[in-house]
């Protein structure tokens, strides 16, 4: 083969893995197993660690434009302050094999207080019943509570299963939910996270009511 020829089949093969790579990252963050992220506390007057100490992209954010942190969302440390998934937006196979059963998840629910913490979590979906799962040891999956505290900076991870119901299929939005994040001792609400699932091979105009 030509050394032409050759360059030609590199290119090309390093421009479908690059291809690929992007898809499969779109599919990620809006329609397949979404994983997101999510910081507590945002609420309320809780001290928190400044983004000198927490490190990461914060600290190259101009000063004028932080405002604190926000609770969660798909970009690196949940800038959007919102999670979307789109089921319309599915993978041949999963559309095929499973379009109805989703996966959400985080494995970067962050501390960004000044205290160690252990935390509930209460996870609401329209009514939807949702599975846990979670390779933490120190969970108490009765309660849906941390056995453990998070210490500032560090981070707990936690997968939610459901399946949506026939009367919530044909529907533009199919239900706007979210996390809370709570103290475990005290109950106060340290983070609301706002969950919107969406179905956008459904027009908005036939989309029905959303509770």
């Amino acid at each position: 083969m030509s050394g032409k020829k050759s360059w030609i089949l590199f290119i090309a093969s390093c421009l479908a893995t690059v291809l690929a790579g992007w898809w499969a990252m779109r599919l990620v963050q809006t329609s397949e197993c979404v994983h997101f992220n999510v910081n507590f506390p945002t609420q309320g007057n809780e001290k928190v660690l400044s983004r000198e100490e927490l490190g990461g992209p914060w600290t190259r954010l101009p000063a004028e434009k932080w405002t604190g942190y926000p609770p969660g969302g798909h970009m690196v440390w949940g800038r959007e302050g919102e999670v979307r998934v789109d089921i319309g937006r599915q993978g041949f196979l999963k559309r095929i094999l499973q379009p109805w059963d989703v996966t959400i998840g985080t494995h970067w629910l962050r501390n960004v207080g000044v205290a160690p913490r252990k935390i509930g979590l209460e996870l609401d979906m329209c009514g939807m019943p949702v599975a846990w799962d979670t390779f933490e040891r120190e969970w108490d999956k009765n309660r849906h509570a941390s056995t453990r505290e998070i210490p500032p900076g560090k981070t707990f991870n936690m997968d939610w299963h459901f399946r949506i119901p026939v009367e919530r299929r044909n529907r533009n939005q199919v239900c706007q939910g979210g996390l809370k994040i709570f103290d475990a001792g005290t109950d106060r609400l340290l983070t609301f996270l706002p969950i919107t699932l969406l179905n956008s091979r459904v027009q908005p105009s036939t989309s029905g009511a959303v509770n």
